[in-house]
């Protein structure tokens, strides 16, 4: 521990003395150890002073070499604490990120799963109200062929009481022309006959004034002759 140029302790030598600072161990040609620790000597020296009194030096050394040695793998299992101490804060920081990331990423599935919701919704809104938009169409097509329908009977009505009142008229100035056809023929029939009855009784007439004219002459003839 003190280098190999350290000096075995004398029979009439302590072991505090050995172990003092004015016999710290040397390099060869008289330069000072560097790396040195004072603190590590001083505690070296304290047991050295507690184990003067001892007979077996080399045993005392051994010990205090012990002794260095053990908190050499004190410092060492501190170290390696401090590592696992660090090693678990990573691991807990990596846990921690994936947890933020886990958190995150459920964060961002529940947004898309609310934003393809509320797109499915918007979606079938407009699904709705277009089928709402061609059933007012159809309702308003409808009607208007029902209205269509009204006007054409009512058109279809106002004819044929026109035709109606045109063939009642027809009729009626049909049956006023065969009527005053038929008097006019019965006129014109009566005329004639009074005119062939006048014709026939003056021609009667004539007959008579003819047939007495001639009875007169014969008649006169005969008393003539007489």
């Amino acid at each position: 521990m003190f280098g190999g140029a350290g000096k075995k302790p004398k029979k009439d030598e302590s072991l505090s003395s050995v172990m003092s600072p004015e016999n710290a161990p040397t390099r060869s040609g008289g330069s000072s150890v560097t790396g040195f620790d004072p603190e590590g000597l001083e505690r070296a020296a304290k047991a050295a002073r507690e184990l003067d009194a001892s007979r077996n030096a080399a045993s005392a050394i051994e010990l205090v070499k012990t002794q260095e040695a053990t908190k050499q793998h004190e410092a060492a299992a501190k170290r390696a604490e401090m590592d696992a101490y660090s090693q678990q804060l990573r691991q807990q920081n990596i846990q921690a990120e994936a947890e933020e990331a886990r958190k995150t990423l459920e964060a961002q599935t529940q947004h898309d799963k609310h934003r393809s919701e509320y797109k499915d919704e918007l979606e079938r809104k407009r699904q709705v109200d277009m089928l709402n938009a061609q059933k007012y169409m159809q309702d308003e097509q409808l009607k208007k062929q029902e209205e269509m329908v009204e006007r054409q009977e009512a058109m279809r009505r106002k004819t044929a009481e026109i035709e109606a009142d045109l063939r009642t008229k027809t009729e009626l100035a049909k049956t006023r022309a065969e009527a005053e056809g038929r008097i006019r023929q019965e006129r014109e029939n009566h005329d004639l006959i009074m005119d062939k009855v006048r014709l026939e009784a003056a021609e009667n007439r004539n007959t008579v004034l003819k047939a007495v004219s001639d009875g007169g002459k014969m008649l006169g003839e005969g008393l003539s002759s007489y």
